[in-house]
């Protein structure tokens, strides 16, 4: 039973194959094993029956025959008769007894039935022959004291026989029926490889319809139920391959609409650039202008009734230049020119100088601004972590009506979360992520100056995706809000110390500047402002100009200053290119600009010149001449 469980678990029964012969063979074998056992049974039946049949019609025969040689004592004709009869009917043994049981007579080859069990007898009785009637009878019937007994005669065939035609039955049916479960078998086998691949070319073909191989079909005939299953595989292909060309053809009509749309929406957003570029340089024009007027006006000015006036348009021109950089912020992030420079540096030292910078602005208020001490060191760019940290305050006192708020950190591992807390307007649900888009304000419907642009937390959402950091908003709508930043925990044995500042020097006497700009108003306005600071300055709206005038004067500039954006689809980078080669050296130059598109200061930045945007400021722009012409002059020295 073992060994038949191993073979039948190594059989591979799951395939159709070995499936569709257990299905042929089993039900054969079981009705061919049932038809052999009835006819053997049978035929082994009919076969003792007539080796009953023949013991008993030779008894009786012999009955029949001994009384007249018995009566006459002639023994050689009771032997005669006895071996005829042994010899016709094949009896093992004969044996004839008297009345009274002695036996008289034997067959010489019979004896006697030591084991009844290998053979079959048949007694019968002799009578006279006076009574007329001689009649064989079992064995063990009774003697009837009618008739005249002269004795018996006991008749025995060997059941080898049976044996034999036995095993020769079992022996014909057992080839009969591995004759008919081959004949069976082959049939089956036959069938089942037809079959079997009939079903492994569809399934084939329904492999490779799935590798999107949609052109095969199959190759059976539509005959019968395998026929009619490679005929819906047909069917569906087809049906496959058609809904692709469809969806194709609908994927190329979307394709090319939204390529279409794509390039209106580039077309528009680039039109819209250069109309916001245009408009924000056209309008930083005069506001530079004015700036400069306002700084010579102010120097000039000698009349103390008219210092007011001169503040208040000063500090209009501020508001306005205010507005403009976060506008040029935007695009310097959105440009990539704006670094960070990662330093180990101390957080409480850089709360104090905001505290500094917004404690008035919220006592105006009557708003409560409050820092937290947190003696952390932090590993960023401090100057971009104060422009964050900036922004978040002015804004929380910007839209905070009453409370306060409080500026706060708390360590989390190896980072320090920096929040700014206000008991605020706070913000919806539904508008927590919009409040980092340009130009969204959602307290100010009306569009007011004074509460800016829209473009405070814009900044700081791009300001915290250059770092690196997490920044993150909790709000209650009427309750408040706060805003935090993950940073970096630093090491404050690595902080840097900060370098000693020099006192500003002065420009030489004898510095020349040549400004270069298509703007007159600008022209007059800085002529204005370094005849104030004593420097000698050119004047030109174009680089021919500039030349001309040097020529004239026969000196060499020690800074060049020009405007990015020129007539004649020039540039100052051309003008600053000139004028470099015409002299043979590096003289230091500076870029002015009021143009704001991410395009522009990127390729100003790769140019490697210093950048001041209008409306610039005098102080800086004086700062960065004096620190030129020093550094030119220092160089040329050594």
């Amino acid at each position: 039973m073992g060994f038949l469980r191993r073979f039948l678990n190594r059989l591979p029964l799951h395939s159709i194959r070995c499936r569709l012969l257990m299905i042929a063979l089993l039900p054969a074998l079981l009705i061919e094993f049932g038809m052999l056992a009835y006819f053997t049974t049978r035929t082994l039946a009919t076969a003792e029956d007539a080796l009953q049949a023949r013991a008993f019609n030779a008894a009786r025969h012999l009955s029949a025959a001994l009384p007249y040689a018995l009566l006459s004592g002639n023994a050689a004709q009771t032997a005669a008769l006895l071996a005829a009869e042994s010899q016709k009917n094949s009896l093992s043994f004969v044996h004839v007894s008297d009345a009274n049981g002695h036996l008289i007579a034997r067959t010489d080859d019979a004896t006697a039935p030591d084991s009844p069990a290998n053979h079959f007898s048949q007694r019968a009785e002799i009578r006279f022959p006076a009574t007329g009637f001689l009649r064989a009878r079992p064995a063990d019937s009774p003697v009837r004291a009618s008739s005249a007994l002269l004795g018996s005669v006991e008749v025995g065939v060997s059941l080898e026989q049976i044996s034999a035609f036995k095993r020769d039955t079992l022996l014909h049916a057992a080839l009969l029926m591995l004759l008919a479960l081959t004949l069976t078998g082959a049939l089956a086998w036959r069938l089942s490889i037809r079959l079997a691949g009939q079903l492994r070319h569809v399934g084939q073909v329904v492999g490779r319809l799935a590798c999107d191989d949609l052109a095969v079909r199959t190759q059976l005939p539509p005959v019968g139920e395998v026929g009619a299953l490679a005929a819906g595989v047909n069917n569906m292909a087809e049906a496959l391959q058609t809904h692709r060309g469809e969806l194709e053809k609908r994927i190329r009509e979307a394709t090319a609409d939204l390529a279409a749309k794509k390039d209106m929406a580039e077309r528009a957003h680039y039109a819209k650039s250069r109309f916001f570029a245009a408009a924000s340089h056209d309008l930083r024009q005069p506001l530079h202008a004015l700036s400069l007027f306002v700084a010579a006006l102010k120097t000039r000015n000698q009349q103390p009734e008219t210092q007011t006036l001169i503040d208040n348009i000063e500090a209009s021109t501020g508001a306005m230049e205010l507005l403009f950089n976060a506008l040029l912020d935007i695009s310097r992030l959105d440009a990539g020119t704006i670094e960070a420079h990662p330093v180990h540096f101390s957080l409480r030292k850089l709360l104090g100088e905001l505290g500094k910078q917004f404690s008035a602005l919220a006592a105006e208020k009557q708003l409560r601004l409050r820092f937290r001490p947190c003696d952390v060191t932090l590993y960023s760019d401090p100057l971009l972590i104060e422009r964050i940290l900036a922004n978040l305050i002015a804004n929380a006192i910007r839209y905070t009506d009453d409370g306060g708020i409080l500026v706060a950190c708390r360590r989390r591992g190896r980072m320090v979360r920096l929040s700014v807390i206000d008991t605020g307007r706070g913000i919806p649900p539904e508008q927590m992520e919009s409040v980092f888009q340009e130009f969204v304000q959602l307290h100010n419907p009306a569009r007011d100056r004074s509460k800016g642009l829209g473009l405070g937390l814009a900044i700081v959402s791009r300001l915290g995706r250059l770092l690196g950091h997490r920044i993150s908003v909790q709000s209650r709508h009427q309750h408040g809000s706060a805003f935090s930043i993950d940073v970096p925990c630093g090491n404050a044995l690595l902080i840097q110390a900060p370098l000693p500042l020099s006192a500003p020097g002065s420009i030489p006497a004898d510095a020349l500047v040549v400004l270069v700009d298509d703007e007159s108003a600008i022209l007059r306005g800085m002529a204005e402002l370094f005849d104030n600071w004593h420097i000698d300055l050119v004047t030109a709206h174009s680089a021919n100009e500039a030349l001309q005038w040097l020529d004239t004067i026969g000196r060499v500039p020690d800074v060049i200053v020009s405007d990015y954006r020129l007539p004649d689809d020039t540039d100052g980078i051309e003008v600053i290119t000139r004028l470099r080669q015409k002299y043979n050296r590096d003289i230091p130059a500076i870029l002015v600009t009021g143009d704001t598109a991410p395009d522009t200061i990127l390729r100003i930045s790769q140019a490697g010149f210093p950048l001041l945007h209008k409306p610039l400021r005098p102080a800086k722009l004086r700062a960065l001449l004096t620190h030129l012409i020093q550094q030119a002059r220092t160089a040329a020295v050594g």
